[in-house]
């Protein structure tokens, strides 16, 4: 059985499984469904995306610092798969000549951007997609790839500031033997989670059980797990993003395990 990954990192542990395409290592990462309808366009020759754009378009093509070429090998792998992992993790766009660019082009954050040409950082419009936007691409996905399945997966739901229960440090075994003292004062803080982030996870939750399309939010590896395991530290400014090597591990067993129950013995 092959699968077809489109989404990032966090999706590529389902390999140690699974034979897949390489259409994220060999073409970019996406992460909202505009992205991930224009690659599926370009795997399929629907569109072609010419340079000097193709240069801001895809993760690969900006990390390499030259346009990603259209091989055939693309087509090839998307009419072998016979599965189609979907990972749907931000609602934001970035929208430059008709086309969607990847955010490292623009993204501030990342010393990338500093090699975006000056229209590209000046004409990039930034939009934040609304439910109904999101749900109709869903649409559009899944009929792009019938009759193939569809596995809709979300961001990890990780605290930005960690296992807010281990701010207590030494104290949490003392307070653990003296029932007497309010839970809320053993487990200490509450986590805090990107709002946006839980946003979305939730409306793809509701989107794929109204559409009964199969969906997996990652975010259960943490009801087993310290945050500090699965998820890596990032730095200053940015988010929770990507696993720990222990966390890849398990949250590639998670990921087969769901496949195998949709596919059966494939």
């Amino acid at each position: 059985m092959k699968v077809a990954l489109l989404g990032t990192c966090r999706v590529s542990f389902i390999r140690k499984h699974y034979s897949c395409t390489d259409f994220d290592d060999a073409i970019s990462f996406v992460h909202s469904t505009k992205e991930i309808l224009q690659l599926l366009r370009f795997i399929t020759k629907q569109v072609k995306i010419p340079d000097p754009v193709n240069r801001v378009c895809f993760r690969t093509s900006i990390i390499n610092r030259r346009p990603v070429e259209y091989s055939d090998k693309f087509l090839e792998q998307f009419d072998e798969a016979d599965l189609f992992v979907i990972e749907i993790s931000s609602m934001t766009k970035y929208l430059y000549q008709g086309y969607y660019l990847h955010h490292l082009a623009v993204d501030k954050r990342f010393h990338f951007y500093l090699e975006s040409p000056t229209p590209v950082l000046r004409d990039t419009k930034v939009e934040y997609q609304q439910a109904e936007e999101i749900s109709n691409d869903i649409d559009k996905i899944v009929r792009f790839v019938q009759p193939r399945k569809v596995l809709i997966v979300s961001h990890i739901n990780a605290a930005i500031n960690g296992d807010a229960s281990e701010r207590l440090g030494p104290l949490r075994c003392f307070f653990s033997f003296r029932s007497s003292i309010p839970q809320r004062q053993i487990t200490g803080p509450k986590p805090v989670v990107l709002e946006r982030r839980s946003e979305l996870i939730q409306l793809l939750r509701t989107i794929t059980r109204e559409k009964e399309i199969p969906f997996f939010d990652p975010s259960v590896i943490l009801k087993n797990y310290r945050q500090k395991r699965i998820i890596q530290k990032e730095e200053p400014g940015l988010p929770p993003s990507h696993y720990t090597e222990f966390g890849g591990k398990i949250v590639g067993r998670l990921y087969a395990a769901e496949i195998k129950k949709m596919m059966g013995n494939s």
